[in-house]
């Protein structure tokens, strides 16, 4: 018996020491926020007015060092090619905080691949460069993060903000796919990490913080689909203007400690199955049931699913953040056709607590009204907590949309 509980011990401590140099699991790694940037891009109109477009950009270069140089989508800076640049009166700036800005300056872009690249007039110590990481067909079904300064998030909120790195909205997903996309050859991740304007230009990164892709738009036809342009597109445009920037390392890699722990681990663990088979079946049942109470517990999906014809089924899910419902394809994730009887441009808002298993809907003050499955309307701004199989419709019956756990 003595040596059984040496054996377990030893088992034990090979199997901490095994488990302590491997990576947490997924979640979003806040040094992400460090890299990126909020960037106005302004253009006088056909009247001499100054009009602005709003996006997000990340910075690049050297690990460890101050970076100069920003990347964001080429439509971002649109307005501002298309009337000049600076020499036709455009104005390009990035936000560090409230009252903390500095002017920019377009370096390259290719309308194409929907990238830019700008640069400030120094490095700057306010931001840090991220890493880059080439996605792999082995990510399909990773999580992923959006992160960028999305315009329907201010709307929705009137929050006190600063623009800082603080105020950047992140919104979850998981790739769902690589393309390449036809006509262009322009390498894609698909996914359904939610977008809107001002997302533009921001990264998409993985869990430990390293940029996959820039985010540049989502599908017209799915308001669950959401595309990234590659950062195997950026690396060409970076090596040809011969900006510095630094890859994440691989993360299957480990090391040799490390697989040494793993291998002294599994030698105990053999000689401790061997020892155990010959403690009878009594106590082998009682490892199979202590072995199956510690299976993982998938997580409840949260999903809306709309019943109005003009929608097919179709079904949104949610990740943690609120999503609008209406008219606003900008601001809203389940978006109806314009003059769709009953529905207004920003609806009502939904999302999930998680905390306590029930759905939370908001009225946002719309002409028709949002109404309970039984009919009773929903008092705006007054949050309604309903359970999972419940039912809402926007003004009319026919706009009913379903809440439910998958």
């Amino acid at each position: 018996m003595k040596r059984v509980r040496i054996f377990f011990a030893a088992m034990a401590a090979a199997v901490l020491l095994f488990t302590s140099g491997l990576p947490a699991m997924a979640a979003f790694d806040r040094g992400a926020l460090d890299g990126i940037i909020l960037l106005y891009a302004g253009a006088p109109n056909a009247d001499g007015e100054m009009t602005y477009l709003r996006g997000t950009g990340f910075f690049v270069g050297t690990e460890g060092e101050n970076p100069q140089y920003i990347v964001t989508n080429c439509h971002v800076m649109e307005d501002f090619i298309l009337a000049g640049k600076s020499l036709g009166g455009g104005v390009l700036r990035v936000v560090f905080d409230k009252g903390d800005e500095a002017e920019a300056y377009l370096v390259d872009y290719d309308a194409e691949k929907d990238l830019a690249l700008l640069k400030l007039e120094a490095p700057t110590d306010k931001r840090s460069a991220l890493l880059l990481r080439a996605p792999e067909e082995e990510m399909l079904g990773d999580e992923v993060y959006a992160v960028g300064y999305p315009l329907a998030a201010d709307v929705t909120i009137q929050a006190v903000t600063s623009y800082s790195k603080s105020d950047a909205t992140v919104t979850t997903g998981s790739i769902s796919r690589l393309l390449t996309e036809s006509g262009t050859g322009r390498k894609l991740i698909q996914t359904d990490a939610a977008l809107s304007g001002g997302n533009s230009g921001g990264p998409l990164t993985d869990s430990t913080g390293a940029v996959l892709g820039v985010n540049t738009a989502g599908s017209n036809l799915d308001q669950n689909l959401f595309y990234a342009v590659s950062v195997e597109e950026l690396l060409p445009m970076l090596q040809r203007n011969n900006i510095a920037y630094a890859m994440a390392e691989e993360s299957g890699g480990l090391s040799v400690a490390l697989l040494a722990a793993g291998g002294a681990a599994v030698v105990v663990l053999v000689v401790v199955v061997i020892l155990l088979s010959r403690r009878g079946k009594k106590k082998k049942a009682e490892a199979d049931r202590q072995a199956a109470a510690q299976q993982p517990v998938k997580e409840p999906s949260p999903v809306l699913r709309s019943a109005a014809p003009q929608h097919g089924n179709l079904v949104v899910q949610l990740h943690r953040q609120p999503v609008q419902l209406g008219r606003d394809s900008a601001t809203c994730r389940l978006v109806y056709q314009d003059g769709t009887p009953g529905v207004s441009s920003r609806h009502c808002q939904v999302y999930y607590d998680a905390g306590e298993g029930v759905f939370v809907v908001t009225d946002l003050h719309s002409t028709y009204g949002t109404f309970l499955a039984g009919g009773k309307r929903i008092a705006p701004e007054a949050p309604e907590k309903l359970p999972p199989k419940s039912a809402i419709y926007l003004g009319e019956v026919q706009n009913t949309v379903y809440l439910d756990v998958e």
